[in-house]
């Protein structure tokens, strides 16, 4: 998994904080000059320097124009891609790790008074949007909703993330 993080020079309080955090990265960069830079941080190996990372996303969600991707895919929302690195980095200490997300979905799901326990992903960031799933006749595959669910949730991108098969 690979993470860049772009982080425009701006006027904001925990700016100075963020570019320390961010000159931390495995590979980091300053382009651009004056109040024009851009810093940049990249984390080829993410499980390798998660800890780091989710410092850094912590600290520049309030700031102005940032822009991350994780695999090149843009992250749309770095409040909810933070979630789920502190769910996935909590997920490293567990001997199973399927049972880990599966727990994390029961509560969401029992919190949400959710009515079948069929989820067909068990994340708990999936969970209680599987209700968003349509099952009638023409409507798209199951699994490519739930892709479509698990990329507006930021977590298409987690290795615990399991799917159903299409055929499944």
């Amino acid at each position: 998994m690979r993470l860049s993080v772009s982080i425009p020079e701006t006027k904001a309080a925990n700016f100075s904080a963020a570019c320390i955090l961010a000159q931390l990265a495995p590979v980091f960069e300053i382009v651009g000059e004056r109040e024009a830079r851009t810093f940049l941080a990249s984390y080829p190996d993410l499980p390798k320097d998660l800890d780091l990372a989710v410092r850094l996303i912590g600290e520049i969600i309030s700031l102005p124009n940032v822009q991350a991707t994780i695999n090149s895919r843009p992250v749309a929302s770095l409040t909810k891609f933070w979630s789920a690195l502190l769910c996935y980095r909590d997920s490293l200490g567990e001997h199973e790790k399927q049972a880990y997300c599966a727990r994390q979905a029961d509560r969401v799901g029992e919190a949400a008074g959710c009515p079948v326990w069929t989820c067909q992903a068990r994340c708990p960031f999936i969970c209680t949007r599987c209700l968003q799933v349509v099952r009638r006749e023409g409507a798209p595959p199951v699994t490519d909703q739930l892709k479509a669910i698990a990329v507006s949730a930021e977590v298409d991108w987690c290795p615990n993330l399991r799917l159903p098969s299409p055929l499944g």
